[in-house]
């Protein structure tokens, strides 16, 4: 579903900003995997989105970690978008996306979804 479609490069783009809006920060590999793209995309966007301020990366570690840049000019109307555009995707895909698991689960844990 690419919904800013007239406002947006790439349906890829505007995964990575929702799922960057509702997480709060995100690594390419997990969006990619979340979203079931390729991570090569979901890279080479990210580094178009960081070229151009909207996002910014910090490493951590090994890895590159992204968040909304709140210095961009226009952070506070790219996110009132983000938020409208939420309404045209399923509601079990956003609340799915918001759910948002740090910790790793302990050996033979039993899995409960959130209600």
């Amino acid at each position: 579903m690419f919904v800013l479609k007239g406002v947006l490069r790439a349906e890829s783009q505007e995964k990575i900003l929702l799922y960057l809006l509702l997480r709060g920060t995100g690594y390419g590999k997990a969006i990619a995997e979340f979203f079931g793209l390729s991570t090569n995309s979901v890279h080479k966007q990210l580094i178009r989105l960081e070229e151009d301020s909207v996002v910014v990366g910090r490493s951590v570690g090994r890895l590159r970690e992204y968040q909304l840049s709140p210095s961009y000019p226009f952070s506070a109307s790219l996110r009132e978008l983000l938020k409208s555009a939420l309404a045209a995707y399923p509601d079990a895909l956003v609340r799915k996306l918001a759910v948002s698991r740090q910790r790793p689960r302990k050996s033979g844990k039993p899995i409960v979804t959130a209600r």
